[in-house]
């Protein structure tokens, strides 16, 4: 019986030997190599990081450029770049260019040109500063589908504008203390900051789009808007100028603009203005010419008009509060359509209306002499039950 046993326990090992052979071969592969030379099964370093670093290797600068980009392709900075006197820090010579700055700086010299610029076509920069350069910050010029994308910069005091870019879409982008504009020229800002610029924070083409942006202390205007232009969530005040500028056909919405030194929000002729804050400017709150709607805003404590629909016809004035004004709702012009609207304690008059426009009912209740409320309900205390009645109180 024993000598069974211990053939079974022999015969079980060499069982399991016979498997971990088998696995081991498996695991290791075939022992027989296969023809031809050996070849490594390491990454290189071009795999590893397929873009290109900008030195003076990879991209020699010339009489004009600290670093000059010649071919198309995807370039990445390895550690901050001062720039020289009369020479631009980057340039991007040809199309199809992606530049991250990788975190690093830019940085400019007294007399030097710009930090980077181009003149070619679908041009992509992000991640990084670009600071204290002689002209702009980033010139970018192209005068037909340019396609240029700037994404998370930081672009300040250039003495120049921060950012000039012929239609470029710019991104979470902040600038600050530029000589003359925040970022001109751009067809889109999303998600972007002008702070203490001399002139214009930010100023957008015809047909573009701000949205979520905040625009303060700026020379000029905060925002500064072309035809067409639809401004969206954004912020001005503070700025020397009119906070928030539009010039004309466009939309801004869910917009604040206060203590502004002109006025808050200027909307030329077919502009809508909806469910925007305007208060505390040194102007009028809100400034419209014809064929605009004005609907749903808050005009509070600015040193001239709560609204003023200005020589105009057509506008449509709806369910705007305006308290605290000097007037509250003025408008010279005829045949505007004016409901809904309530005024409060503003100094001179409440209401300066020409003829000839179509007025709702306006009811004065400043003394509406309601009863206490403590419950369910209560008779109304309007005055009306037109639905379209303007309200003093």
């Amino acid at each position: 019986m024993a000598r069974k046993l211990m053939g079974g326990v022999v015969l079980g090992a060499v069982a399991v030997s016979g498997f971990g052979v088998a696995a081991f071969l498996a695991w290791a592969g075939p022992l027989d190599p296969p023809a031809g030379a050996v070849s490594p099964t390491y990454k290189t370093l071009s795999e590893v990081e397929p873009r290109i670093a900008i030195n003076a290797t990879n991209t020699p600068g010339d009489a004009n450029s600290v670093f000059r980009i010649t071919q198309p392709g995807s370039y990445y900075l390895t550690g901050n770049i001062t720039g020289v006197s009369a020479k631009s820090g980057i340039e991007i010579a040809t199309s199809r260019v992606t530049l991250d700055l990788n975190g690093f700086s830019v940085i400019g010299v007294p007399n030097s040109l710009d930090g980077i610029v181009g003149g070619f076509t679908s041009i992509i920069i992000r991640n990084g500063t670009v600071a204290s350069w002689g002209q702009d910050g980033i010139y970018l010029a192209n005068s037909t589908n340019a396609s240029f994308i700037l994404e998370d910069l930081t672009v300040v005091g250039n003495a120049s504008d921060g950012i000039f870019a012929n239609g470029a879409i710019v991104r979470n982008c902040y600038v600050a203390l530029n000589t003359l504009d925040g970022m001109t020229g751009v067809s889109a800002a999303i998600g972007c900051v002008a702070r203490d610029n001399g002139q214009q924070g930010i100023q957008v083409t015809a047909g573009g789009t701000i949205a979520q942006c905040t625009a303060f202390e700026n020379g000029t205007y905060g925002l500064y808007a072309s035809n067409g232009v639809t401004i969206t969530d954004s912020t001005a005040y503070n700025n020397t100028g009119t906070g928030i500028i539009l010039f004309g056909d466009g939309l801004i919405k869910n917009c604040s603009a206060s203590n502004n030194g002109d006025d808050g929000i200027n909307g030329q002729a077919g502009t809508t203005i909806l469910d925007c804050v305007a208060s505390d400017n040194a102007s009028d709150g809100i400034v419209v010419l014809n064929d605009s709607l004005v609907r749903g805003n808050t005009c509070n404590g600015n040193a001239s008009d709560g609204i003023f629909v200005s020589s105009t016809n057509n506008c449509r004035i709806e369910a705007n509060i305006m308290n605290d004004n000097a007037r509250g709702l003025y408008v010279i012009g005829a045949g505007n359509v004016i409901v809904r609207n309530t005024a409060s304690a503003n100094t001179t008059v409440n209401w300066s209306i020409a003829a000839n426009n179509v007025v709702g009912p306006i009811l004065n209740r400043t003394a509406p002499a309601s009863a206490a409320i403590n419950g369910d309900s209560a008779p109304s205390s309007l005055g009306s039950t037109d639905a379209n009645a303007n309200y003093t109180h």
